[in-house]
């Protein structure tokens, strides 16, 4: 496991260096969440909720990989909910150090949260996505119905980043992607 986690900074620099130019502008790289304004064919104008994924000893699953959502301002006890306006397309993401590996979930399907909260990913897909691969992953969230997370080594980021946008605009619309 890492050392240390990494600051919000840091986690930024490394999502915006790995679209590899697809990025116009985007806010200070110390706030939380990010903004970003992105190049064709990716989303165009994206609020990044980026997270360290850990994956301690004693989870739940062997193995489990997660990260644990904290929203700016969101104390012990009060729910949270992820930053929805202006037309940005919400990015729940995660990174695993060990791994290199970037793990995009629905941030639609976490419209309240409490503080904290585990969101997880099957180590399989993360180790699988370390092998160059980008890979996707059905998850059942009680009273959501099917997520599919998507995780992807930085240089296939931005295909990850396009089939996130695809899979939760079908979600939206009610089709399949």
């Amino acid at each position: 496991m890492p050392k240390n986690k990494l600051d919000a900074c840091d986690l930024h620099k490394l999502f915006i260096s790995a679209l590899d130019g697809g990025v116009a502008s985007v806010s200070d790289l110390e706030s939380k969440p990010l903004l970003a304004d992105l190049c064709l064919p990716l989303p165009m104008r994206i609020r990044l909720y980026m997270f360290n994924i850990t994956h301690p000893p004693g989870g739940r699953t062997p193995g489990e990989h997660k990260i644990q959502l904290i929203v700016p301002g969101q104390e012990r006890g009060q729910t949270g909910q992820f930053d929805q306006s202006n037309g940005r397309l919400v990015v729940l993401a995660g990174y695993s150090e060990d791994s290199d590996v970037f793990v995009l979930w629905d941030a639609g399907l976490y419209p309240e949260f409490s503080y904290s909260r585990n969101v997880q990913v099957n180590p399989e897909t993360v180790y699988a996505a370390a092998s160059g691969r980008l890979v996707t992953q059905e998850r059942r969230l009680r009273g959501q119905g099917i997520e599919k997370v998507i995780a992807a080594p930085p240089p296939k980021l931005k295909d990850a980043l396009q089939l996130r946008a695809q899979i939760t605009v079908a979600r939206l619309v009610g089709g399949d992607e």
